[in-house]
């Protein structure tokens, strides 16, 4: 007998009599049925470089190993990206991460597994490779035992070894790492009741279920669902066996359709499709592309039909959600966060939302600026739980409700104070005197002086130092920022200098800070190219202390380059959060 498989019968024979000498489950799934903690499953893969955000998420699927070619050990993909993977542990050690082995094409398995000696192997390979990475566990993705559809070999007696196989891998591991697999929605393939006392959960492969002119993951039947939909699915593992306590349910980060989506396209492309119209499949409870006839082009998930899957989740007591892949998320982790916030933080989702009014320039030189910080607000919005209404004229701020509780900040992004309805200017002025909110200004805010035919108003200049605009530099520059009060929460994390490209760099008939507290100046000797538009002592981020409600200046707002500054980013984001009571 050859010595290796020996010693690996050898174990076997040691797993088996320590798990009944001990008469522990074979399944470390007790675990999970007895908590009402959900579990988020996030498949990363070996060719993407996108690193996970690892407080989303549970377990992290890393794709793929595969079977070898001698049908007896593991090859894992990109070894240097599972370790950078398996790092992230260090920080967040409740963390779990498995390796995925198989795949679509991924072959090898029913050779494997038909063969008694290869089929223990693999599964002491299983060990060998937890043990090697620093694993808690296996994903096993054959697609699918019994079917060569996936252009692999297959058996008619594919499922019965395929039973055996995951046996064998739960002796070999033990009862302290987890055994997973992923499965066609149509739970076909699989003996799920002969398999449960080995594995802990279910992956449901709630996707790929319609052709190219059908939505691949609607939630219920419709005109545009496919062969099946995620609720059939479910429905299908349920009985077939599957508890809904091991059931995790499959969600895509891709979409599927027709002409050049014929394959499938990541959602972060998807939502930069200017071609076709939107649309949203109100019994599917999924939306879709469609070209100016109507006529559906692709099939996709964004955070609106996510949370209601994750309510489905909850309704019908699954474990969790999964989701392929996480690069295809967009930059923002829209998908990612909505998938976190309704399962691993229902709480925090539930939680209403603040008001956030916004008062932009819709055209005109300092627009590109405005466009860029509305749709940056926009994305901080979803992670700081906020809503956002932008307005292009300050005559929505007549309405009564602004210095009433329904708004919680008002950020004035290039908007000059003239030309304001008089109500809106007596409700802007309670806002501030008389309330504990919030209000951010920008660049063209101190615009103060007599414009356009409209006097200067009055108490706006007291607010921001008792200023007047007196010039500015035309052919704009960058300069030097000098932080002053970098204790101040506006500041914090910021550097004690950076520079700033593309402003005008305004000044004022003499300086505010006799009247405000000062967070940052500008070095007039910095600028580049130098310029003899200056005005010595030159304040250009700076807050009222005086004022009844949290407020803050900055001066700069003209260039959407600011936001490839990560000093300005950083104040930014800073002033929102101290606004919004986040940071103190």
């Amino acid at each position: 007998m050859n010595c290796f498989y020996w010693a690996v019968e050898l174990l076997f024979v040691i797993g088996i009599l320590s798990a009944r000498v001990e008469a522990k489950p074979l399944s470390g799934s007790d675990t999970y049925a007895a908590s009402q903690k959900k579990v988020v499953v996030a498949y990363v893969t070996s060719w993407s470089e996108v690193m996970p955000t690892p407080q989303y998420m549970t377990h992290i699927n890393y794709a793929f190993g595969h079977v070898n070619k001698t049908f007896n050990g593991i090859i894992v993909d990109n070894e240097n990206r599972l370790t950078a993977i398996i790092s992230l542990k260090k920080t967040h050690p409740s963390l779990k991460v498995l390796l995925s082995i198989g795949g679509w094409g991924s072959g090898r398995f029913s050779e494997m597994a038909a063969d008694k000696k290869s089929r223990q192997a693999f599964a002491f390979s299983c060990r060998e490779v937890i043990h090697k990475y620093g694993l808690d566990g296996i994903d096993i993705d054959w697609e699918y035992p019994t079917s060569s559809a996936a252009g692999i070999s297959s058996s008619s007696t594919d499922t019965e070894n395929y039973t055996l196989l995951m046996r064998d891998i739960r002796q070999a591991i033990g009862t302290q790492y987890l055994l997973t697999l992923a499965s066609v929605a149509s739970a076909e393939y699989i003996d799920f009741k002969a398999i449960l006392p080995y594995i802990d959960f279910v992956n449901v492969m709630s996707y790929d279920m319609g052709g190219r002119e059908k939505h691949h993951a609607a939630l219920y039947p419709s005109g545009n669902s496919g062969w099946m939909t995620v609720s059939q699915a479910v429905e299908a593992h349920l009985k077939a066996g599957v508890p809904s306590s091991k059931l995790v349910m499959g969600m895509p980060f891709y979409g599927r359709g027709i002409k050049e989506y014929a394959d499938f396209k990541d959602y972060r492309f998807i939502i930069k499709e200017k071609a076709y119209v939107q649309c949203w499949d109100s019994v599917a409870q999924v939306p879709y592309l469609a070209d100016s006839l109507g006529r559906f082009i692709i099939g996709f998930d964004n955070p609106q039909s996510l949370a209601i899957k994750c309510q489905y989740i909850h309704q019908h007591k699954l474990l969790g959600g999964m989701y392929w892949d996480y690069a295809g998320d967009n930059e923002a982790g829209d998908l990612q966060r909505m998938v976190y916030q309704q399962l691993l933080n229902p709480s925090g989702a539930s939680e209403k939302p603040a008001c956030v009014w916004v008062i932009t320039e819709g055209k005109g030189q300092h627009k590109a600026f405005s466009d860029a910080a509305v749709d940056w607000l926009q994305r901080l919005g979803k992670e700081l739980n906020f809503e956002l209404t932008v307005m292009a004229h300050p005559a929505i701020l007549a309405t009564d409700s602004l210095w009433m509780s329904d708004t919680d900040l008002v950020i004035q992004l290039d908007y000059p104070p003239y030309n304001w309805p008089d109500k809106a200017m007596r409700n802007f002025v309670r806002y501030m005197e008389e309330n504990t909110k919030a209000w951010i200004g920008f660049h063209h805010a101190s615009l103060l002086g007599d414009f356009d035919g409209y006097p200067m108003w009055q108490w706006f200049s007291q607010f921001l130092g008792g200023i007047r605009f007196q010039h500015y530099i035309r052919e704009l520059a960058s300069g030097k920022v000098v932080v002053e009060d970098n204790i101040h929460p506006v500041m914090r994390g910021v550097s004690s200098s950076f520079v700033l490209p593309d402003d005008e760099w305004y000044t004022y008939d003499y300086s505010p800070r006799a009247r405000v507290h000062v967070l940052a100046h500008v070095d007039e000797s910095s600028y580049f190219p130098a310029s003899s538009v200056r005005m010595g002592d030159h304040p250009v981020i700076w807050t009222n202390e005086q004022k009844a409600s949290k407020n803050v200046y900055f001066q700069m707002g003209h260039s959407p380059r600011l936001f490839q500054s990560a000093d300005f980013v950083a104040m930014f984001r800073n002033a929102v959060c101290w606004a919004l009571g986040k940071i103190e």
